[in-house]
């Protein structure tokens, strides 16, 4: 069965389960000529004595330079945190989840499966679980009475 809540998402169910999908593609954050200067509209990529700036221009004029992997790392949260809970390119505990699904899926298969694919198969889990670390760094923590996101 298939169920369609708005232009972008919709609804697959099979047994019970109802999962959400996109139906339309998610454009690049930044076309090629952005990325070639590394800038999008108010927001820029700098870098002096070799060093990365994230320079956000206010309206008036004025700027802020956000420097440094960890505030980098937090501006990236905050910016998905602010995007609406209904944007596709949201990533929220609902992507969590099912990445981590993919993981445990095919840390089993090493573990169960033909040896010779074994060592292919960890490297694999091993990817899936670095994505699933960063995803979990990048989303806020979920409280009991929390339903913020799917």
């Amino acid at each position: 069965m298939r169920r369609c809540t708005g232009a972008t998402w919709c609804i697959a169910s099979a047994q019970g389960i109802a999962l959400p999908y996109m139906t339309d593609a998610i454009r690049p954050a930044l076309e090629p000529g952005e990325w070639k200067v590394r800038r999008s509209g108010p927001i820029s990529l700098d870098v002096v004595d070799r060093i990365d700036y994230i320079v956000i221009e206010g309206p008036g004029g004025e700027t802020v330079k956000v420097t440094g992997a960890d505030e980098i790392f937090a501006l990236i949260s905050l910016a998905n945190d602010a995007l609406p809970p209904d944007d596709p390119r949201k990533i929220t505990h609902g992507w969590l989840a099912r990445i981590e699904t993919i993981r445990d899926m095919i840390r089993d298969l090493a573990d169960s499966g033909d040896e010779t694919l074994t060592p292919l198969r960890r490297e694999l889990s091993t990817g899936w679980d670095q994505m699933a670390q960063v995803l979990s760094a990048i989303l806020p923590p979920v409280y009991e009475s929390s339903a913020r996101d799917e």
